[in-house]
């Protein structure tokens, strides 16, 4: 890639009021052409990580560089996306609608709806979608934003396989333009495409060189043993 931008996260601290802290110093650095397995057990901090990263929860202290540059709300650069647990759309709209609506460059508009699962979809309203076809659109209408980075938390959850493997491609297919951090209790899913891969744990981010690791501190002893 020509044109390499980076999302530096460090120094990350967070409690909440009291309570243990979550995050005790947590760092993360993404570049465009990254796909980052952000990993750990229920409440360890991933989606708090991520709400700070995006900027709309506040860290007891942070450091957040885009592109060298210090930020403090990252979400008014219109450059980080954010796919949070649960839905975000408004259920009794119409698909072709809300791409309309959200997706300001007509280019991008016209490839969004020329893809073919949008395409079977964008005549349905919201609440008529199944899980699957819904992640998927909620993934396409932040991809087809002027974003280099995307937080994506629980993305495979709960869907069906196809839909599954549908946005694998998807992210596979937009990686050389953007940076993505994924989080997934469906972690062979995350494994699977990811450059690399994070674990969050003890309020701070491991780096794992070698899944196996991950048997010592994530998942059970022989989990990857047959792979």
């Amino acid at each position: 890639m020509d044109d390499v931008k980076e999302l530096y996260i460090d120094s990350v601290e967070f409690s909440y009021v009291n309570n243990r802290p979550i995050l005790t110093g947590a760092y993360l650095k993404c570049r465009t052409g990254d796909i980052i397995g952000l990993l750990g057990r229920n409440g360890c901090g991933k989606s708090t990580l991520m709400r700070i990263i995006f900027g709309t929860l506040k860290a007891q202290h942070s450091y957040i560089l885009l592109n060298g540059k210090k930020i403090e709300k990252p979400y008014l650069t219109s450059k980080i996306g954010y796919l949070p647990q649960h839905s975000f759309l408004p259920t009794h709209e119409r698909v072709s609608y809300l791409i309309w609506l959200l997706v300001k460059s007509a280019t991008l508009r016209q490839r969004l709806l020329d893809d073919n699962r949008i395409q079977t979809l964008k005549d349905k309203k919201v609440y008529q979608l199944s899980g699957g076809e819904l992640r998927y659109l909620e993934i396409c209408l932040l991809i087809y934003q002027p974003t280099d980075f995307l937080l994506l938390d629980e993305p495979f959850t709960g869907l069906e396989p196809v839909y599954v493997q549908y946005i694998t491609d998807l992210i596979i297919h937009f990686k050389d333009e953007k940076g993505f951090v994924i989080s997934d209790h469906n972690y062979r899913n995350v494994l699977d495409i990811a450059t690399q891969t994070i674990l969050l744990q003890n309020g701070g981010c491991r780096q794992i060189q070698d899944k196996k690791e991950l048997e010592f501190f994530y998942v059970p002893d022989g989990t990857f043993d047959m792979d």
